[in-house]
């Protein structure tokens, strides 16, 4: 997502992942080299009736909340934004059409912050599997190790309310983060057990962004997704953007890219380029 301010920096280590991977139409049980994802990687997908993901994002934030209330006082920010086209780590997340989205985050002085975001989508998996919504909920904190410095570590669990079909997509990614001068950003997440497979996945990703005049800024980074536990592949991503930051909104145009398509995490009409403009309003 495009963020307004450098608070907002800090949850998009956690955030700018707008961000959500995606099964294709193909049956869980694609083989690709040695990897194989057979009948019990979909028996894992099946829903059960305790939810690690959950329990363990609710744990943390509970933890968080209590070390909240007893820091300084909260500054709270928000922000609602329409964009053409939802597209995480290269991959669109709303079949190419518009998404309205909607994020709100508590930061406080100590560098504790907790924040929720939302998105509508667009996500089929077959005549009985679709996510038309997805909301994440994220926690973490950030602190200073030189003038010049900023690290971060947190939590994303994402959820998909309303979803269809036997396969629970809910799961929850751990981050690590740093910022130099608010010039580059580097992000490493994991997640351990990805739509509840018990497959790993890693991502890594590299940002960088500079002012051009008063209202103008320029930003493109890449990423590089390792799906091979689950998928038996993985996949590079990119974009490429200018961002225009009025007094009301910021304006982003922004072109995306991936080097190919992931079964499982992706389609090729998904993986395939795009250019994406995006209002977003605080408030």
């Amino acid at each position: 997502m495009a963020v307004v301010g450098n608070r907002k920096r800090r949850a998009a280590a956690f955030k700018n992942q707008s961000r959500n991977c995606e099964l294709s139409d193909m049956e869980p049980r694609i083989a690709r080299g040695k990897y194989q994802v057979q009948s019990r990687v979909e028996y894992g997908l099946m829903r059960t009736n305790i939810d690690t993901s959950k329990l363990l994002s609710s744990s943390l934030f509970i933890a968080l909340f209590f070390i909240s209330a007893n820091s300084s006082a909260a500054e709270f920010s928000g922000y609602v934004a329409l964009t053409t086209d939802y597209v995480r780590r290269g991959v669109t997340q709303s079949d190419s059409d518009p998404a309205l989205q909607l994020g709100a985050e508590l930061s406080f002085k100590n560098g504790l912050f907790l924040g929720a975001w939302g998105s509508t989508i667009d996500i089929t998996n077959g005549p009985s599997r679709q996510r038309d919504l997805e909301l994440n909920y994220y926690a973490g904190f950030v602190f200073d190790v030189s003038n010049s410095w900023q690290l971060s570590i947190g939590a994303v669990a994402y959820d998909y309310p309303g979803q269809t079909g036997t396969i629970d997509y809910s799961y929850l990614e751990y981050s690590m983060g740093a910022n130099f001068n608010d010039f580059i950003w580097i992000d490493v997440a994991y997640s351990s057990d990805l739509y509840h497979t018990g497959r790993s996945t890693t991502n890594i990703e590299l940002y960088a962004e500079r002012p051009v005049g008063k209202i103008w800024s320029i930003g493109g980074g890449a990423g590089h997704y390792d799906t091979s536990s689950l998928t038996g592949r993985s996949y590079q991503y990119w974009q490429l953007g200018i961002t225009a930051s009025l007094k009301w909104a910021d304006i982003d145009l922004r072109a995306h890219d991936t080097d190919g398509w992931v079964p499982i995490v992706s389609t090729p009409d998904r993986a395939r380029s795009r250019i994406v403009l995006k209002i977003q309003i605080p408030f």
